[in-house]
């Protein structure tokens, strides 16, 4: 069995993300990471998974800034969901193909269906990545944003483990990865000296 975690990276006030989440009753790790982007590890929930989506809707109406929901699964597949004003704008997947369910519809025909999204009968699924926009990733980059090496961390090979791709976007965006590529029931506080448990 591969990795497995979801963790949120946050483009805001340190303190004030704090705050929020301990008013929302969150429980999680909370570590700045460089100017205003902090790396948030909630605790997980039903299913040994954390609800960083909702988490991250929350925090972006009560912040007023973006947050980006990451989930790495299995080690197979990366996640992400950039989150503004408590609506999603933007997914990436790092790998379409391993997302594709089917959906039958009223008339017995069958539709590709990628991330609760249903497509055309017709419609040809992608190879690799989807919302491989570098762009996308802009508002959580700790300086300029590094277009070629983000772009080139979202399309990296599918033979690479999920982890280590996510390893390699968070550090294209100029940041510490080791707080975002990590789950609770495994976050070791200590490491984070900065760090704030909210219990």
């Amino acid at each position: 069995m591969g990795s497995t975690y979801e963790t949120l990276l946050v483009a805001a006030e340190f303190q004030a993300t704090v705050d929020a989440l301990r008013d929302a009753g969150v429980t999680a790790v909370v570590v700045p990471l460089a100017g205003e982007r902090v790396a948030v590890v909630p605790a997980e929930g039903d299913g040994d998974s954390a609800p960083v989506r909702s988490i991250g809707k929350d925090l972006t109406v009560r912040l007023g800034r973006p947050a980006l929901a990451m989930y790495v699964i299995d080690s197979d597949l990366i996640r992400c969901y950039v989150i503004r004003d408590g609506e999603i704008v933007h997914t990436y997947l790092s790998d379409a193909e391993m997302t594709v369910e089917m959906f039958e519809d009223d008339e017995g025909r069958f539709h590709p269906m990628i991330d609760n999204v249903v497509y055309p009968v017709d419609f040809e699924v992608p190879e690799g990545p989807i919302g491989d926009d570098p762009e996308a990733f802009a508002p959580f980059a700790a300086g300029p944003l590094d277009v070629d090496a983000v772009g080139a961390a979202l399309r990296d090979s599918p033979s690479v483990m999920a982890e280590i791709q996510h390893w390699a976007i968070i550090e294209a965006l100029g940041l510490p990865p080791q707080a975002l590529t990590t789950a609770y029931r495994h976050c070791d506080p200590s490491a984070f000296p900065a760090a704030v448990v909210l219990p």
